[in-house]
Parts: structure tokens; sequence; C-alpha cells
């Protein structure tokens, strides 16, 4: 899938993330008043979002810990180890899960760069939990400011594919047994 350029310099749609700056986290941005997103934070980054009265990190990371950066503070950690180049439904359906345990945020979902899979995971958020069109939250995931990287069409082609109604049933009911993939509709432009 290949979205249109967003046209000149429209204004940043209001429901779109809100950029803040926390320091020693860079790509910050508030999605709803319990849901932050970042780039990876430092030990102090971690120290400010605990500030913020984020309760909980999900660590999308595959390959690095945070274990670390969260010692000597508040933070609960949760460490996804999702493949960028491999995104699994059983990962989405995970943090989705997290994310409506209310009682265990406000939370924080952090990838390297808080773009490609960090912004898959907010795109499912605003499709599945918040009921935005597919084409909505590829919107803000590709021309959000948040950095995605066009290398990675497979992630837009995961929420272009996947099955929003057996998302939402596996987030509230046990883990499904088979994908959660509907039919390709649109092909993926290369």
């Amino acid at each position: 899938m290949t979205l249109p350029p967003r046209v000149g310099d429209a204004p940043r749609p209001e429901r779109w993330a809100t950029p803040i700056a926390v320091p020693g986290a860079a790509n910050a941005h508030r999605i709803t008043a319990t849901l932050y997103r970042s780039a990876q934070p430092t030990r102090e980054g971690m120290r400010a979002f605990a500030e913020l009265g984020v309760r909980r990190v999900l660590n999308l990371r595959r390959f690095s810990s945070d274990v670390d950066l969260v010692q000597g503070t508040s933070l609960a950690l949760d460490e996804m180890r999702i493949n960028t180049w491999k995104v699994r439904d059983h990962h989405v359906i995970a943090v989705l899960r997290i994310l409506q345990q209310s009682d265990r945020g406000p939370f924080l979902i952090h990838c390297w760069h808080g773009a490609d899979r960090t912004g898959l995971m907010s795109a499912m958020f605003r499709i599945v939990v918040q009921q935005w069109s597919r084409d909505d939250a590829l919107e803000e995931l590709v021309h959000g400011g948040y950095g995605f990287h066009s290398a990675w069409r497979n992630i837009l082609a995961y929420v272009e594919d996947v099955d929003v109604d057996a998302v939402r049933a596996a987030v509230a009911g046990p883990a499904p047994t088979a994908p959660v993939r509907r039919q390709r509709t649109k092909p993926v432009a290369s």
C-alpha cells in the first residue's frame, strides 16, 4: 500500500499523537492520556516517563533489554522481542491486551527509533481500540512525523491485511489458534 504524500503544510490533525519533550527520550509523543510512544529511552528518559506518571514500559525491541534502564524507578517492564521484518499476530494481540489493562497503566511503548514497530502497535491500537479506519491509522503511521521507514512495506501490508474483528475478539478472549489475516484487497506498491 502506498499512501499519497500529505498536502503541503497541512496542519497536524488534533487527534494524532502530540509531540512532547522528554529528556532522554527522542521521538516522544502522547497518544492518549494513558499511552505514550518514543524511541529507545535512556535511563534519564525512563525516569522522566515515570515522573509523567507512566507505570509500565513495553519494549518492542528484538535484541535489547530495558532491565538495567528501569532499575531504581517505579516502572514495570514488558519486553515483546518483535522482528520488524516479520510481524506476528500474537505480538500485536499481546501488546493490545496489555494496553487494555488500565489498572497497569499509563504505558510507554517504544522500539529503537519509535517509528516502525512502535508505529505499527500505535496504528493497531488506533484501529482495534479506538476504532479508527485503517486509512486514518496508516495516514498517522506514515505521515505523523515519527520517522516511519518506507522500507517496511510489510508493516503497511500487515495493517492492510489484518482481520480487525478477529484481533478485537482475540484481545478480548483467549489467544487465537490461527493467524488473523484477511485476503489482500489491494496490492502492495513496490
